[in-house]
């Protein structure tokens, strides 16, 4: 697919533009965004803005698409596109070829004109602009116009009626939970998701795991539901060793007193936590790093979450988001790992754990 992005300058064509392709990049498909200024100082710059180089400019840009469509890949291009000519040649040559036009009223354009090309142009200070000594004609047969006439326009809503009206199919899971954490753990260093996306998927694959612990719930018997949620522990502390599960459960039932005087051990079991993306059997007392070599108590990982909820409430300062950024690591684990719930006590707590999250995360929107 090829879409060309057509408007005046000032029309939002590349801030949209960017914000399409924001989305494209979650396509499996291969997508490539192009502007046409940026295209114009790829090739040097070799012409200039007069109708004729106008028109050789185009047919660049027309050529480069076909070839990079005959190739497989998908193009985005912000263009202005005066020549109706131009346009049909891409209908006729390019497969899978759609215009978006952004129409929005002159009067507008001169509102929004950062760069004061049609100022300088009015003024006699520059020639060869489009809209003022250059006619612009809007494309003749658009696949879809877009007004972007409003004062403060709404793009994410923009975007999503030309992603829904060319039916490009995103992949839109949430992919911090797509393998399994505990054999793959996940650096976390890059995300193509941010602001309002990031928070959606967030929000919809805890949604889906809380949903999905529900159901499991429903299914086991009163019997496991009266025994498996109520939490003892033994001897927290034994020998050299700290029980990692003891401890959690005696943290997660004690009063913000206690909390505090265990603050040292909660930060160095968050930083080597941070390490391996693991919660071990039990751990060294003096050093708190691991003493077994097993990782698979799945109660651990929704009872630290609790556990770190309880302490997030408890501070006031920057540390808040140390326990948050743990908080969401651990409970990507859970999600990612949710098929092996299968005790009542773990499909409770990691429901618990989730629901406590969501809570947490609504106070930052």
């Amino acid at each position: 697919m090829v879409i060309w992005l057509i408007g005046m300058s000032a029309s939002g064509k590349t801030t949209i533009g960017k914000k399409l392709y924001s989305q494209l990049l979650l396509s499996d498909e291969k997508w490539i965004f192009l502007d046409g200024d940026t295209f114009r100082n790829v090739l040097g710059e070799d012409l200039g803005h007069t109708v004729e180089d106008r028109r050789k400019n185009a047919y660049r840009i027309s050529r480069f698409c076909e070839f990079l469509s005959s190739q497989g890949i998908n193009v985005l291009a912000c263009v202005l596109s005066i020549f109706h000519d131009n346009q049909r040649y891409n209908r006729d040559n390019i497969e899978n070829y759609k215009e978006v036009f952004i129409d929005v009223d002159f009067e507008n354009l001169l509102k929004r004109d950062n760069k004061e090309l049609y100022k300088k142009a009015l003024n006699g200070e520059i020639k060869d602009v489009v809209g003022v000594d250059i006619e612009f004609t809007p494309p003749y047969a658009p696949d879809m116009t877009i007004d972007n006439n409003q004062e403060s326009p709404d793009y994410t809503v923009m975007v999503n009626e030309i992603i829904s009206n060319f039916e490009i199919k995103l992949n839109n899971n949430y992919i911090y939970t797509a393998n399994n954490l505990l054999e793959n753990p996940h650096k976390y260093q890059y995300s193509k998701f941010e602001g309002v996306e990031f928070f959606t998927k967030h929000e919809n694959d805890r949604t889906s795991g809380i949903k999905f612990f529900e159901k499991r719930l429903k299914k086991l018997n009163e019997k496991q539901l009266n025994t498996s949620t109520n939490l003892s522990y033994g001897s927290v502390k034994e020998d050299e060793n700290l029980i990692l599960k003891e401890f959690l459960i005696y943290l997660y039932q004690s009063d913000e007193s206690v909390l505090m005087e265990e603050k040292t051990t909660i930060a160095l079991l968050i930083k080597r936590f941070e390490v391996g993306k693991k919660l071990y059997f039990t751990y060294d007392l003096k050093e708190i790093r691991k003493s077994s070599i097993e990782f698979d108590e799945l109660l651990n990982y929704p009872l630290f979450s609790l556990v770190l909820q309880k302490y997030y409430r408890y501070t006031q300062s920057q540390q808040k988001l140390v326990y948050l950024n743990a908080i969401l690591k651990v409970n990507d684990i859970i999600s990612s790992v949710k098929s092996d719930f299968i005790v009542y006590g773990e499909l409770f707590f990691a429901k618990k754990a989730f629901d406590g999250e969501l809570k947490i995360v609504e106070e930052y929107l």
